[in-house]
């Protein structure tokens, strides 16, 4: 199972609503990170999967000289195919949308923090970031759902990895990924390219 799907399906808490900053701010944050082609990559050389007992010290010499390479620096990546990430929720005059900050990458997982907990059927447990989107002048609610329901999302994530964190899957096997510290977000019509809302955490 793919970690994009079993995020999109798990029971979440969701955290205080704090108010919204200039799109501005997110974007001086993103533009400054150290951009990644790929997660992937990234998350596979961070956690290493160092099983060849003949490999197993040059592979962890080179997880540590990853680890200690990544140490302090803000990374942004681009998520594609993002819709099932984020859930909008009407609220006042404008809407909230609730992003699930678990991404799959390649079997492995960003996530914002490190899930402690998983529930009645183990799966993880994290909670939701929220961000504040205020509906454009002249927009109906349809317009603006419009690229949720149709998929049409993309996800620019600023972050600082911090550790990586294992769970047990129920059966056999884990859950596993690096638990970063989310700092900017920005949410993405990929249709148009025009950013629909971005939050500096």
């Amino acid at each position: 199972m793919r970690f994009a799907v079993l995020a999109s399906s798990l029971a979440l808490s969701i955290l205080p609503f704090p108010s919204p900053v200039r799109a501005a701010d997110a974007q001086t944050v993103l533009e400054a990170a150290q951009r990644l082609d790929a997660l992937e990559p990234f998350l596979a050389r961070y956690v290493g999967r160092c099983a060849d007992v003949f490999e197993r010290r040059v592979c962890e010499a080179n997880v540590a000289r990853a680890r200690k390479d990544a140490s302090g620096k803000t990374f942004v990546v681009r998520v594609t195919d993002a819709a099932t990430l984020i859930h909008p929720e009407r609220r006042g005059e404008g809407y909230v949308l609730l992003l699930t900050p678990f991404i799959d990458g390649g079997g492995l997982a960003l996530t914002n923090g490190a899930p402690a907990k998983q529930d009645a059927q183990g799966r993880p447990l994290i909670s939701f970031i929220p961000i504040a989107s205020p509906l454009p002048t002249g927009m109906m609610d349809m317009e603006f759902e419009s690229p949720f329901r149709t998929g049409a999302i993309e996800l620019e994530i600023a972050f600082r990895p911090e550790k990586t964190w294992k769970l047990a899957r129920r059966g056999e096997g884990l859950y596993e990924g690096v638990a970063a510290r989310f700092v900017a977000v920005r949410v993405i019509n990929s249709r148009t390219g025009k950013e629909i809302a971005s939050k500096v955490l």
